[in-house]
């Protein structure tokens, strides 16, 4: 993915699509597998998981193609 620190958008391309999802895939697997008393990492695995899920949505927002008022 693109360094953040270089471009403002690097989440946002479409060409990291696939990677957030891949990410989002695998966190998802990893929180149903985690334990109750791990209640610390299961809310970091939880927002990493929210936010992967708001990136990917960005990214299909952003690349939707407009539609036509007509």
């Amino acid at each position: 993915m693109c360094d953040s620190d270089r471009c403002p958008q690097a989440t946002h391309h479409p060409c990291h699509r696939p990677v957030w999802v891949e990410h989002a895939e695998r966190t998802k697997t990893f929180l149903g597998q985690l334990g109750r008393p791990r209640k610390t990492e299961r809310t970091r695995l939880q927002n990493d998981y929210d936010r992967a899920l708001h990136v990917i949505a960005d990214i299909d927002a952003a690349t939707a193609p407009d539609e036509d008022p007509a």
